[in-house]
């Protein structure tokens, strides 16, 4: 009888680790098209990017970690439209400077460095960080669905529902909601959102299925090692990226923090910036925990190895649909419903225990603003802390040294940039 109760155990959490890779699947497709609105090649970004998220998943089954590996959608937006698209840094520059950053990363966190740089942060923004970037992740995929639109009077607007893809975004969304308000688990509510989204779109002609929805992996070369190539750009690109570094240093080491703490209670940043290190070098965007793990509940966390094979099986049979893939991804309201799940998810997650005090509940309150208005990490956590360290002076109230130096590195910093550029 303990015999077949494990086997069932094992099933569940191979099933589980079958549907979250599926999903990764389908983030890993998204975020190789943000890459190819960059300049990158695609299937090379798309295979590569899942080879990874398989590598990585089955380091964290090796821990007892019952964790897929995917991109961070999230950091990915803040690099591709700030650093990339505004400030002009290209592609082989940006992945030498995360290569280097996963390096440096690495290193304190072998050596004990980054825990006393992620205390020196204060706890209300720590616990707050998860929920920026729910935030940031709802607000994002919102404007990709065209739920709302940019406007040079408001912030936003409400899109235009005439627009098919705001009305199958509209569709996905209230699929979820509705679904999760009839007690299905969230993992079947996403798929069964996904999956509406998908099979009425394709009834319309929004999407097609490929004549050849299978694709043997070429190219790989033209993503793999790009990195070396970043001694091409021109100057004013070179000095944007030696003013953006140490923000890349600091937001990869606090969003991997904050993104563990809202998914699991230990803190394991070494292999997440060697997860980093590697994936620049491969060309792909940063990888991170899979906020979508969670949907797993249970069933995943009981038998993480059984969790790594289900999953490990579907990025495999995923590694050959990069076309039927990249048509899904051509109309992006299925996407839009992983977005807006992985943004709730991370939203529900955050847990703002220690927001007592005025300076607390107003940095918290700018971090949250600050970062899915702009899509700014840097700033965002720049400006929370500096308006903590301030207000808790003027309330006369103690701050902890590591807290003022890391303020004053912030402000040194931004003057750093500023005078660079």
């Amino acid at each position: 009888m303990w015999e077949s109760w494990r086997q069932c155990r094992g099933t569940q959490a191979m099933a589980a680790g079958a549907l979250v890779a599926f999903l990764v699947g389908m983030e890993a497709a998204l975020a190789a098209a943000l890459a190819a609105e960059a300049g990158a090649y695609f299937p090379a970004v798309y295979v590569l990017t899942l080879a990874l998220c398989l590598i990585g998943t089955v380091l964290f089954a090796r821990r007892g970690l019952a964790l897929a590996c995917a991109p961070d959608l999230g950091v990915s937006c803040w690099l591709l439209a700030l650093v990339v698209f505004s400030g002009g840094v290209t592609l082989p520059q940006l992945y030498a400077g995360l290569l280097a950053a996963g390096a440096v990363l690495f290193l304190l966190a072998r050596l004990g460095g980054a825990g006393r740089i992620a205390d020196a942060f204060p706890t209300c923004l720590r616990e707050a960080l998860p929920l920026a970037l729910g935030l940031l992740l709802l607000l994002w995929g919102a404007e990709r669905g065209r739920l709302l639109l940019p406007s040079p009077l408001h912030l936003v607007m409400l899109g235009d529902f005439a627009d098919p893809l705001a009305y199958f975004s509209l569709l996905g969304l209230l699929t979820l909601l509705v679904l999760r308000a009839a007690r299905v688990s969230a993992l079947r509510a996403v798929l069964a959102a996904f999956l509406v989204v998908a099979v009425f779109s394709f009834a319309e002609g929004f999407w097609i299925v490929p004549s050849a929805p299978c694709y043997v992996p070429e190219g790989l070369d033209r993503s793999a090692g790009l990195f070396l190539r970043a001694g091409e750009g021109d100057a004013a690109a070179l000095a944007q990226l030696a003013a953006a570094f140490p923000w890349l240093v600091v937001t990869l080491l606090l969003a991997a923090w904050g993104t563990q703490a809202a998914l699991f209670s230990r803190q394991f940043l070494a292999p997440v910036a060697a997860l980093t290190a590697l994936a620049a070098g491969a060309g792909v965007l940063p990888l991170a925990p899979a906020a979508s793990s969670v949907l797993a509940g249970r069933a995943g966390a009981r038998a993480p190895r059984a969790f790594a094979i289900g999953a490990a099986a579907v990025f495999c049979l995923l590694l050959f649909l990069s076309p039927l893939l990249r048509e899904a991804v051509s109309f992006p309201a299925m996407l839009v419903v992983l977005v807006l799940s992985a943004g709730l998810l991370l939203v529900r997650r955050a847990r703002l225990r220690e927001v007592r005090l005025l300076e607390e509940r107003l940095a918290v309150l700018t971090l949250a603003l600050v970062v899915p208005l702009t899509r700014d990490l840097a700033l965002g956590l720049g400006l929370s802390l500096v308006t903590y360290v301030l207000l808790r002076r003027a309330a006369r109230r103690p701050v902890p040294r590591a807290t003022c130096v890391l303020a004053t590195l912030f402000v040194l910093l931004t003057v750093f940039s500023a005078c660079l550029l």
